[in-house]
């Protein structure tokens, strides 16, 4: 699992506390630092099931996948977009990885019929390519356009910050993805 705010964090972490399975929680230190990440406590019987998606913001013209710390930036672009472009994108945040909420996916592209899938993990053989894959694989008869992904450069990722940046999936970025899928 991989939460993307704290309200997140605290549900995902409960839950895989209270299984009996092995879990990897995933938590992007990136988070920590943010005060958009702020949330109230949810109460001692908060929990998020795994393999349940959240639809963070609804759209209907691109279907935007996305997880863990480009969450945010992604929102922004979305909000950027409709803003100065009139382009409407649903943001779904998956908050687990395996198992994933293929359903959410499934019902925003066919609606949608545009899918950008945004991670921080490199683009070549990362998460995102797979879920790409299984889009193109299953949906393509309801993609207007191919699958656009945007992932870091396939490199390490540097310690030093203006490095990191420059590697890792920014708000323009994900920005400039969006338009060019919406140019389809």
């Amino acid at each position: 699992v991989i939460p993307s705010t704290a309200a997140d964090a605290n549900g995902l972490l409960r839950t895989a506390i209270r299984c009996d399975d092995p879990v990897i929680f995933l938590e992007h230190k990136h988070l920590y630092r943010q005060t958009y990440n702020k949330d109230s406590y949810p109460g001692p019987d908060y929990m998020i099931p795994f393999g349940k998606a959240r639809t963070v913001l609804a759209g209907n013209n691109i279907t935007l996948i996305t997880y863990g710390a480009t969450v945010e930036r992604s929102v922004r672009a979305a909000r950027k977009a409709a803003e100065l472009h009139g382009v409407s994108v649903e943001v779904i945040d998956l908050r687990s990885l395996a198992p994933y909420d293929w359903t959410a996916i499934e019902a925003s592209v066919k609606k949608t019929s545009r899918a950008l899938v945004v991670h921080e993990d490199v683009l070549s053989f990362g998460y995102g390519a797979e879920i790409a894959a299984r889009i193109g694989g299953e949906l393509f008869e309801h993609l207007d356009a191919p699958v656009r992904r945007v992932a870091a450069k396939d490199t390490w990722v540097a310690y030093e910050p203006g490095l990191e940046d420059a590697i890792l999936p920014q708000e323009d970025d994900v920005l400039a993805a969006i338009l060019s899928l919406a140019r389809y």
